[in-house]
């Protein structure tokens, strides 16, 4: 299998084949985001693709999801996503559902019509990077949309049939906004509907711009504590159909995972049980640096 540089997924397709169909990523611009800094944005060749899923035919015959990596995958023309796809299911019968990361402009790209046809060939639960409902705080971090930007884009994805996934940053506002910033958060996803929220505090990874903006005093980092308090309120206000919420990464501080609105009380019965816990020396101090710094 080829892959350059180092690979990323979520932590829920830890059981999905990952297929390489581009290098790093097409933005590669986001404040926060340390994670294809050192590789040049490229597109896998086919014959690449080709080799790839043969192999991938040999080893796990009965894969039945892939994730293609790296970067924004979904940046690619809906024609090579398409192609993508049947070469998937030829080489890999039992694949019921491909997902990849996806960005806003990835998505405006492509037509109403593409959009279903992508859904049809079986891409379902694309994982994009809302990371906020503040339309300041968006720009702050360089996704290049806005708000409104993505709730049109959700709209379309719904009509088309393609399920997705948000990511959301909590604690991005700064200690200030908290009660704001998880308002307005609350607020994008229950208007997303998605799939699943995969949620985490912000990241402050070294050799991100983030890090300079904090060191020049232009940024201020919420601690331990003020992320957790924001989890909570934003969890408090959500207000969603049958979604996956997801905080089980390494920098959540309480791991949490269950289902809306099924599970809402216990999540938030143990984000608040959690935080009990923690001393308060580790409260007042900021979140886990290091733990590679984007939720794209």
């Amino acid at each position: 299998m080829h892959y350059d540089g180092m690979t990323f997924r979520p932590p829920y397709e830890a059981g999905s084949l990952l297929l390489q169909v581009t290098r790093g990523c097409s933005h590669n611009a986001c404040t926060f985001c340390s994670m294809y800094r050192e590789v040049s944005f490229a597109i896998s060749p086919l014959e690449e693709i080709v080799d790839d899923l043969a192999e991938a035919a040999w080893e796990f015959p009965g894969v039945s999801r892939v994730f293609l990596v790296n970067g924004d995958a979904f940046c690619l023309p809906a024609d090579a996503l398409l192609n993508i796809a049947e070469m998937i299911h030829e080489a890999l019968p039992n694949v019921r559902s491909i997902g990849c990361y996806a960005r806003i402009p990835n998505v405006s790209s492509k037509t109403d019509g593409e959009l279903a046809a992508l859904a049809a060939a079986g891409y379902n639960n694309i994982n994009i990077g809302v990371e906020s409902g503040l339309d300041d705080v968006l720009a702050f971090m360089n996704k290049c949309f806005t708000v409104d930007d993505a709730l049109r884009q959700f709209e379309r994805l719904h009509a088309a049939g393609l399920p997705f996934n948000v990511n959301i940053i909590n604690a991005a506002a700064g200690p200030k906004r908290i009660a704001e910033h998880a308002a307005a958060n609350a607020a994008v996803v229950n208007a997303a509907q998605p799939t699943l929220i995969f949620v985490s505090p912000l990241h402050v990874d070294p050799g991100t711009p983030l890090v300079g903006l904090i060191e020049r005093g232009e940024f201020e980092e919420c601690t331990l504590g003020q992320y957790l308090e924001e989890e909570i309120a934003f969890l408090e206000d959500l207000e969603l159909d049958d979604c996956v919420f997801f905080g089980v990464h390494v920098s959540n501080p309480v791991p949490v995972n269950g289902w809306l609105p099924r599970d809402k009380e216990a999540l938030l019965a143990a984000l608040r049980a959690g935080m009990a816990r923690i001393p308060q020396a580790e409260l007042d101090a900021h979140p886990n640096k290091g733990t590679e710094g984007s939720l794209r």
